[in-house]
C-alpha cells in the first residue's frame, strides 16, 4: 500500500510540473484517472474518514468529465476542419512525446495505427490546422514529426489567393524567431506582410499534404534594400507543446 501511495505521489507531483509549465497535462490526466483511480480509491478506504475517500472519488470523476469534455469538442471542431478541406481524418490523441531538440518536442506518439488506416507520409492536424506528418506506423500507434523539425520543410502560400509561394522551416538564419516561432522563404518575387495567412501548398496526390490547409500567420518580415521582403517568422495557428486531440488525414472526399 505504501509503494501504491508513493506512485501516487509522484504522479500528482507530475501533474503539477506540467501545469505550472504549461504543458499537454490532458493525456497524463487521462492516463492517471483509468490507471490509478483503481489504486487511488483503495488507499483511500484507509485514510479513516470516508468522506474524504468519497471526495477524492468525485474529483477524480469530476476530472475524467472534464478531459471527455474537452476531447469531445476538439474532435467536433476537428470535424469541422476536415470537412471544410474535404478530408478524411482518424481522429487520435497525444499518447507520448519522444524526440526534442533546442526548440522542444519535435516527434509524438499518437494512440492510432496501422489498424485503423493510418499509414505513413500523411498530414496530421490539429482543430486549428497543419500540426506535422506521419514518419513510423506500427499496428497500434504511429509517430508524428511536428512542424519545424531540423532538416524538414513544408510548401506553402503565403497571402491571399493565389499567394506567394514559399518554403516553411523550422529556422532561417537571417531571422530572429521567438520561441515557438517557424520561417519562411519565399520561392517567387513578392511580398510578405505582418498578418498574411499561410497555408499548404499541396503534394502530389495530396501525401502528404493537401492543399490549403491552415498553416500559420506571419508575424515579421523584414524588408531589403529593393522595399522586397523574401523571409519572413510566422506563428503555428496550432498550439505545438499543447497537442491533444489531433487528426490523421487518410485521403480526400470527392
Amino acid at each position: 500500500m505504501r509503494r501504491g501511495l508513493a506512485v501516487l505521489v509522484t504522479l500528482t507531483v507530475l501533474l503539477l510540473l506540467l501545469d505550472v509549465a504549461g504543458g499537454p497535462t490532458g493525456p497524463v490526466r487521462s492516463v492517471g484517472a483509468s490507471v490509478f483511480g483503481p489504486m487511488l480509491r483503495a488507499t483511500s478506504t484507509d485514510a479513516g474518514d470516508p468522506r474524504d475517500a468519497e471526495l477524492t472519488r468525485l474529483r477524480l470523476r469530476v476530472a475524467e468529465l472534464e478531459d471527455e469534455r474537452s476531447a469531445g469538442e476538439q474532435e467536433s471542431e476537428l470535424r469541422d476542419l476536415a470537412q471544410d478541406h474535404r478530408v478524411d481524418v482518424v481522429p487520435a490523441r497525444v499518447v507520448a512525446v519522444g524526440a526534442r531538440d533546442a526548440r522542444g518536442a519535435v516527434r509524438v506518439t499518437l494512440d492510432v495505427g496501422s489498424r485503423d488506416g493510418v499509414s505513413t507520409d500523411r498530414a496530421v492536424v490539429s482543430p486549428d490546422g497543419l500540426v506535422g506528418r506521419v514518419v513510423s506506423v506500427s499496428r497500434w500507434t504511429s509517430d508524428v514529426e511536428l512542424l519545424g523539425a531540423s532538416g524538414t520543410s513544408v510548401g506553402v502560400r503565403v497571402g491571399t489567393a493565389p499567394g506567394v509561394l514559399a518554403e516553411l522551416s523550422g529556422s532561417e538564419p537571417t531571422l530572429d524567431e521567438r520561441p515557438g516561432e517557424l520561417a519562411v522563404r519565399a520561392v517567387q518575387e513578392g511580398r510578405l506582410e505582418p498578418g498574411q495567412q499561410v497555408r499548404t501548398l499541396g503534394s502530389q496526390d495530396g501525401r502528404p499534404y493537401p492543399p490549403g490547409l491552415p498553416v500559420g500567420e506571419v508575424v515579421t518580415a523584414p524588408q531589403d534594400a529593393t522595399g522586397l521582403t523574401a523571409v519572413a517568422t510566422v506563428r503555428p495557428v496550432a498550439d505545438l507543446p499543447a497537442l491533444d486531440v489531433v487528426g490523421v488525414v487518410t485521403g480526400t472526399t470527392r
